[in-house]
């Protein structure tokens, strides 16, 4: 028994040998045998990464895996989506430390890096589409060599309208000694190019320093500095001092947290015009005009942790500017601000908008307000919040010049915007007088709208009007438009969800009056709404409808007029009726004793049951008919006329513009059937599904 005791131990000692002596060998093996592997391995490894990125990659790799490796004749291309368009490179040469990656971190690993010949080209736009991480981790830069090199090197972003383009880069990055950096050719997405750009350069104990940087006599860099001597405390400092015009100089200190970055920032700028910084901000040459006559800004805090913010900014811009765009090009609105003129500042976990004028002349826009700041980005929007607005403008076609909507007259405006218990909630008021539009005016407009919304994080399945809720009242009186005079229009709406209601629209001249009522389902999808259930009902009762028009119109229709229409849509499906009658019409000196008109729909067809108009006791003009609203349009229908003095329908050609005279006698029988306008597949698809003429199709008897 003690035999077997002392045996076991002799046992474990051999075996623990024989892994010893095996590790011995292996390591003298690699050693002898290292280059070739491990210059193998590196190779798969970076041909692995790049397929991850849907690249591949091909180049000679050669060097000492142990401290320094050079890769020749690289060339990487796309296999898929990737932000990478093209990778050349004739020869990259980089020296590492190994020993210092594993002391101090990746911030130590690289001790030279030179890259010569170099053409990289990037395409943001074909970048694969990932699924973005709910809360990304907030990292700083890590690499920064103690010495960088690259001569010859290309580097292009494709972009609109112009790729941004620095063509023949010559930089060189030695703590030991200054250098200098050249460009060739230096090409913004705006198309502004400059030519044989250079400047300073010095990276004593990796901080970095470009200075004296000339583009032309109101574009320069005086100085850039990207500071990480203290990178290995989580600590990198930012500075710039520009001219751009005027002079713009920030500055910021970023410090890692466990789990984002705590900043400190700064930012100055005076007379700088929106004009240069547009191509700086990758904005089209026109987006934005007028002068930031001065900007301040200092604030400090962790970045996507809004409570901790503190700071305060302080602005003021003149004629600021941007022209509108047509639909068919952007559909962009324009602006016009005039003066504007903001104080926000944050402190204790609340934000504060102490003002926010735009004045322009005479009229002005007054903000106030303030917010509790959330903890996370993600909860703006749903912290306690107050906006007070209040403005007045004495002069809408100044305020309006340059919009779609060109208006004159003089309005007031007062709101409150609240959040509480994270739903929002709007008052808004507006008053106007004497409101000019093309070809009309109105005496005075009074407006109110009540809403509210909740606002749900992260809940990205919730249709836009859930939890919504509207209410607008409306009364406008002394409406004149072209030759038509109404008294007053008044009517409110409401919605909840998506359930949108016309509660009442009434319109009134005099002793006449148009009344409507209706509902709209509004679309989860704005591309729908045609396809979406809706109903109305109006009626119009009109004593003296003349009184609608002008005294002195030519196309004045005098006489009683009733009108009454019920009108359903769903599923693409139209029912309803439309009922016409009117007595002793008159239009200059034509004269309808009668006219009456009776029209039911159902299931999209239209059934013109009466259409009649008497003349007098021997003319008239009788029509019955159907129309299906469905392609091929199918329709069937009579009709029958005379008139024995043509010339008694010569006010119709008047109203119509047309000054020929008009004389004989007419009677008409007609009766047919057929089918209307097809849509043809391939002028459909040439012209966006717009209709064309296909051959009809008829039969019928006429007299």
């Amino acid at each position: 028994m003690a035999e077997d005791d002392q045996a076991e131990p002799r046992r474990h000692g051999r075996f623990w040998r024989r892994v010893i002596a095996g590790l011995v060998v292996c390591a003298v093996l690699l050693i002898i045998f290292h280059r070739p592997i491990l210059l193998a391995l590196g190779r798969q490894i970076a041909l692995r990464y790049a397929a991850k990125e849907n690249l591949k990659i091909e180049f000679v790799l050669e060097g000492n895996p142990f401290t320094r490796v050079t890769a020749r004749n690289v060339h990487a291309f796309p296999t898929g989506p990737s932000a990478i368009e093209s990778i050349d490179i004739d020869q990259l040469h980089v020296d590492y430390n190994l020993f210092g990656y594993a002391r101090h971190g990746f911030s130590h690993l690289f001790d030279n890096v030179e890259a010569r010949s170099a053409r990289i080209v990037f395409n943001p736009s074909k970048a694969p589409l990932g699924t973005r991480a709910p809360k990304p981790h907030l990292k700083l830069p890590r690499f920064f060599p103690e010495r960088f090199r690259a001569t010859d090197t290309t580097v292009i972003v494709r972009n609109q309208p112009y790729d941004f383009v620095a063509e023949r880069v010559d930089v060189e990055l030695d703590s030991r000694r200054p250098g200098e950096l050249r460009i060739a050719t230096l090409q913004l997405p705006s198309g502004d190019n400059w030519a044989a750009v250079s400047g300073h350069t010095s990276y004593t104990n990796r901080n970095l320093i470009i200075r004296d940087v000339v583009l032309d006599e109101q574009e320069q860099v005086h100085l850039l500095n990207i500071d990480a001597s203290r990178i290995d405390a989580n600590i990198l400092g930012i500075g710039l001092n520009c001219t751009i015009g005027g002079q713009l100089s920030a500055s910021a200190t970023l410090s890692e947290t466990q789990s984002s970055l705590n900043a400190k920032l700064n930012v100055a700028a005076e007379n700088v015009s929106w004009e240069s910084l547009n191509k700086y901000l990758v904005f089209p040459e026109s987006y934005l005009s007028g002068e930031i006559e001065r900007l301040a800004l200092a604030g400090s805090g962790i970045i996507d942790q809004p409570r901790t913010w503190s700071g305060a900014l302080s602005l003021r811009m003149s004629d600021v500017r941007r022209p509108a765009l047509a639909q068919a090009t952007a559909g962009r609105p324009g602006i016009n601000l005039g003066r504007l003129v903001v104080e926000i500042s944050a402190e204790q976990g609340r934000g504060i908008l102490r003002s926010a004028d735009i004045v322009q002349d005479m009229n002005e826009l007054h903000l106030r307000g303030g917010m509790e700041l959330p903890s996370m980005i993600e909860d703006f929007g749903r912290m306690p919040a107050n906006l007070e607005i209040s403005g007045s403008a004495p002069d809408l076609r100044r305020l309006t010049a340059g919009t779609p909507v060109a208006l004159s007259g003089s309005a007031q405006f007062t709101g409150r915007i609240d959040i509480v218990n994270a739903v929002i909630q709007a008052n808004l008021g507006v008053a106007a007088q004497a409101v000019g539009f093309e070809d009309g005016i109105v005496d005075k407009l009074n407006c109110t709208l009540r809403a509210s919304k909740g606002v749900a994080r992260g809940d990205t399945k919730r249709a836009w009007f859930a939890d919504l809720r509207t209410a607008m009242e409306f009364n406008l009186t002394g409406i004149r438009y072209r030759d038509y005079i109404i008294d007053s229009a008044e009517g409110s709406l409401n919605s909840s969800d998506d359930v949108l209601g016309l509660d009442r629209l009434s319109l009134r001249r005099r002793q006449n009056e148009l009344n409507a009522h209706g509902r709209y389902l509004l679309p989860a999808e704005v591309s729908k709404f045609s396809s979406q259930p809706a109903e109305v009902d109006v009626a119009f009762n009109a004593p003296e409808a003349g009184d609608f028009w002008a005294v002195d119109s030519p196309n004045r229709l005098s006489g009683p007029l009733q009108l009454g229409a019920q009108i359903q849509w769903k599923q693409e499906t139209a029912n309803g009726q439309v009922w016409l009658f009117g007595s002793n019409l008159r239009m200059r000196d034509l004269v309808f004793r009668q006219l009456n008109t009776q029209c039911s729909v159902s299931n999209n067809g239209i059934y013109l049951n009466d259409c009649s108009a008497t003349l007098n006791d021997t003319d008239f003009v009788n029509a019955t008919g159907t129309l299906n609203l469905r392609q091929p349009y199918h329709y069937s229908g009579k009709v029958s006329a005379s008139v024995a003095n043509l010339s008694t329908l010569q006010p119709l050609l008047r109203a119509s513009g047309n000054q020929n005279a008009l004389a004989g006698s007419v009677k008409l029988d007609w009766e047919g059937s057929g089918q209307g306008v097809t849509a043809s597949p391939a002028f459909a698809k040439a012209t966006a599904g717009r209709q064309s003429v296909a051959p009809w199709k008829n039969s019928g008897k006429l007299k």
